[in-house]
């Protein structure tokens, strides 16, 4: 028996300086690709609330009258892809939604298997488990309500601004024999039976340089502007398999601190992106700035160019500073695994415009370089509660929301220890790995500190006196506070 080999790609958008002509012609291919996406949408949907699972097979010519064929083949596999991707989403909120309920754990497990197959909409069809137990039909209806309330909470995927997904059948890159501008050259067939149009495309070092094997498929994006990039990609499998096979770790794992003043802060000690806080300030000032101006004068910023402009460079920076600091890191460190806190890209001090930004930015691109580190080098992630890291001591355990005096400096109440307050927060992050269940992302906050709180109280459960005991006085350790007076260990 053989097993199939994971693939791995990445796309390289090159620009394409096109003329009117050219534009005009990719723009009409576009938006009929974009009609008729709404139209597969539409249907995809109503299959899926009817049958409970999505039809990439499905036998329909629904568009291929505006598209031909080809292209209504490609809009209706991209279409289904993107509606997939979606669901596996929405199947992760449902998870973590049954997670932290309060709900008996075998009615928990009924409801994830629910969630595992898809029966969301199902009921008709019965569901047997691999002990044999048939999932009740009032468990069933539950999944089901559980589903809708997580469906309500989020837009479906916009599909009137699909780009378009063209594969070999409609599209050929080849480099250039004749032009001496462009290295590289994309054949792009349009509504115009025989009459293609030919793009050309500005390479750089970095796509050049790129290692493996170019895929027939590009995608053709639009941006902002109007103006248009091929989206061409690489087949990676290749390199990254030789790129893993060479890392060799020097360390079982690394815990990253998401701070303010600094990006990344490790329990090894390490601080890296030092002028992030400052940085931040500098985009908020600007965007917030020219936000108002325009509101003042009856305008929507995100429809003018220089509000744009100061979000896309933000949105560069921010991408290329958290991909050269976990490089870095990897670099120094050579981690076996990254244990890293649940993420919340929310600074006090900045503006809601910017945190949402941040928020909606910062976590996608830290993810996304987390999963192109393992990809690349096998480097797994651990992600656990950040809850308490700042208020508890990686040395004794002792947890208070007095330790942390000042934004950089923590100090113990209760042995003194002294540290740099990220560092001590990531030192907690990666000692979280040996709570259970009660250390990882979904627990909750009252699990974590029940966790801590027997842990120290274990450790250092003889009461040492009124005046040199911070645990009389820290609301955290009531019960353990009434339970030693109970016994007359104060009077």
């Amino acid at each position: 028996m053989t097993t199939k080999t994971r693939k791995f790609y990445r796309c390289d958008v090159l620009p394409s300086p096109m003329n009117h002509g050219k534009h005009a012609r990719v723009f009409a291919l576009l938006q009929a690709w974009r009609r008729v996406a709404v139209l597969h949408g539409r249907e995809q949907w109503r299959i899926f609330y009817q049958r409970g699972a999505l039809d990439a097979r499905l036998d329909s010519r629904t568009g291929y009258d505006q598209v031909g064929t080809s292209f209504g083949q490609m809009v209706r596999s991209q279409v289904v892809g993107v509606l997939d991707s979606f669901l596996s989403n929405r199947q992760n909120d449902f998870r973590d939604l049954v997670n932290r309920s309060s709900l008996d754990p075998s009615l928990k497990h009924q409801l994830h298997f629910i969630n595992r197959w898809r029966a969301w909409q199902t009921l008709s069809v019965p569901l047997t488990m691999r002990d044999g137990v048939v999932i009740a039909d009032e468990v069933r209806q539950l999944g089901r309500t559980i589903f809708r309330g997580v469906m309500k909470r989020h837009r479906r995927p916009a599909l009137h601004r699909l780009n378009m997904v063209v594969d070999q059948r409609m599209v050929s890159v080849s480099l250039s024999h004749t032009a001496s501008h462009f290295r590289m050259w994309a054949r792009l067939s349009t509504l115009e039976k025989r009459q293609p149009v030919d793009l050309p495309l500005e390479t750089y070092p970095y796509f050049t340089t790129r290692a493996g094997t170019r895929a027939l498929t590009v995608q053709v994006n639009q941006r902002s502007d109007g103006s248009f990039g091929v989206g061409v990609l690489t087949d990676v499998t290749d390199a990254f398999a030789a790129s893993r096979a060479a890392y060799q770790p020097r360390c079982e794992a690394l815990a990253l601190d998401l701070g303010l003043n600094t990006l990344f802060a490790t329990d090894q000690g390490d601080l890296v992106g030092r002028q992030w806080r400052s940085k931040l300030e500098y985009y908020d000032q600007r965007i917030t700035k020219l936000a108002q101006y325009l509101q003042k004068r009856g305008l929507k910023p995100n429809r003018h160019a220089r509000f744009r402009k100061y979000v896309a460079a933000m949105r560069g920076w921010l991408k290329s500073e958290v991909g050269r600091c976990l490089n870095r890191l990897v670099a120094l460190r050579a981690p076996a695994e990254l244990v890293i806190e649940r993420l919340d890209f929310r600074a006090p001090g900045l503006s809601r415009r910017l945190n949402r930004l941040l928020s909606n930015m910062g976590r996608g691109f830290i993810e996304a370089k987390l999963k192109d580190l393992e990809e690349r080098f096998g480097i797994t992630c651990k992600k656990v509660i950040a809850a308490y890291s700042s208020q508890a001591d990686s040395a004794c355990g002792y947890v208070d929301k007095n330790n942390r005096t000042e934004q950089a400096k923590f100090k113990c109440l209760w042995c003194g220890h002294r540290r740099h307050a990220d560092v001590n927060a990531a030192r907690n992050l990666v000692q979280r790995r040996s709570l259970g269940d009660a250390g990882t992302s979904r627990a909750s906050r009252d699990a974590l500190l029940g966790a801590l709180v027997s842990q120290h109280v274990a450790r250092y459960n003889r009461p040492r006196g009124r005046s040199a005991d911070p645990r009389l006085s820290n609301p955290y350790f009531r019960s353990w506070t009434n339970s030693v007076r109970s016994i007359g260990a104060y009077t």
